[in-house]
Order: C-alpha cells, then sequence, then structure tokens
C-alpha cells in the first residue's frame, strides 16, 4: 500500500455526509487477515478449554453427556462462523481522521459508534506491535486521554511507517517535540 487509503478508495458505510468534512482513511487491509488469525486462536483455544472440561465431567453428566457434547459442538461452530465473519465487517465499517485538532474514529459492527478526540486532550501516545501484528506489517496506535471517560484509545491496522507520521502529527499539533 503506497499511502493511504481514504474512504474514496474502498466501498463501506464510512462516508461523511458533509462533504466539507474530515476525509476518513481506512485501515490497512492486511488488518482483517491479522484479526481472523488473532480470532480464531482465540476462540480455538476457548473451544478447547471446554472441550478438556467436557471430557472431565463426561462420567458425572451421564445422560446428559451428549446434550453437553452438541452444545459445545454448536458453540464452537458458532464462534468459528462469528471469527470468519466478524473481521471483514469490522474492516468495512473502521475509518479514522485526524487533522490539528480532533482525532474521529468510526467502528463497530452490531453497534456502531464514532469517537471524537480533541487532540488538546491527549496525554501521550504510543505505538504498540505484538507478535501477530508483526507477522502481518501492522501497528497499533494507542493514545492515552486526560479524564476517565476510555482513556485511552487504541488505533489498530495501521502500517508501522503510518502509525509512527500519526503519533508524529499528534505530538506536532500538540507541540511537543517529535521522537
Amino acid at each position: 500500500m503506497t499511502g493511504p487509503t481514504t474512504i474514496d478508495d474502498a466501498p463501506g458505510d464510512v462516508s461523511s455526509p458533509d462533504t466539507s468534512g474530515p476525509t476518513f482513511e481506512r485501515l490497512d487491509r492486511r488488518v482483517v487477515p491479522y484479526w481472523l488469525v488473532s480470532g480464531l486462536f482465540g476462540n480455538v483455544f476457548f473451544v478447547l478449554i471446554l472441550v478438556v472440561a467436557l471430557v472431565a465431567f463426561r462420567e458425572p453428566l451421564g445422560d446428559n453427556a451428549t446434550l453437553a457434547t452438541i452444545a459445545v459442538a454448536v458453540l464452537g461452530g458458532a464462534l468459528v462462523l462469528f471469527g470468519l465473519v466478524i473481521p471483514p465487517l469490522a474492516y468495512r465499517r473502521w475509518c479514522f481522521s485526524i487533522d490539528a485538532d480532533l482525532l474521529v474514529a468510526r467502528y463497530g459492527v452490531v453497534f456502531h459508534e464514532e469517537k471524537a478526540i480533541p487532540v488538546s486532550r491527549l496525554q501521550h501516545v504510543d505505538l504498540s506491535r505484538g507478535p501477530v501484528e508483526r507477522l502481518f506489517g501492522l501497528a497499533t496506535l494507542v493514545v492515552h486521554t486526560a479524564g476517565t471517560e476510555a482513556a485511552s484509545f487504541r488505533l489498530p491496522g495501521l502500517t508501522p511507517p503510518r502509525a509512527e507520521q500519526l503519533r508524529d502529527a499528534i505530538l506536532e499539533a500538540r507541540g511537543d517535540d517529535t521522537v
């Protein structure tokens, strides 16, 4: 990806109804497989715990063991299905905009949220890159705000250079020295 993807470059319910409003950017497309892998790892781990519990308590369950097995299988299938469906839907909705005054993010699959955080309220900015994120060449920008409501906000699915640009832009807008 050569530069930030704007809402005009990709489909989805992210455009601002006001044409004089901010230009929103998409997350990097590699965030979808990243979310798929990380979500499926978590779901598979949870299902394995349920299977181990089912095996351990099979005898005390007696006649209900078959019903419990079916319930675990249905729950496991539903978790895998959600793990496959949610990431592409989340990507369609996720977008952000940042300027000298405001960081705006729109996201959410079932519950649509829009956060508008004044740059003046940002206390500090961190970059985070876990092992799976590094595998996909991604980074997360974490902004910490003043106040108690949502004291930190994570902007996932960025390329490391873009995350560094955003961090430096926020620091510059605040009047801090860039790193």
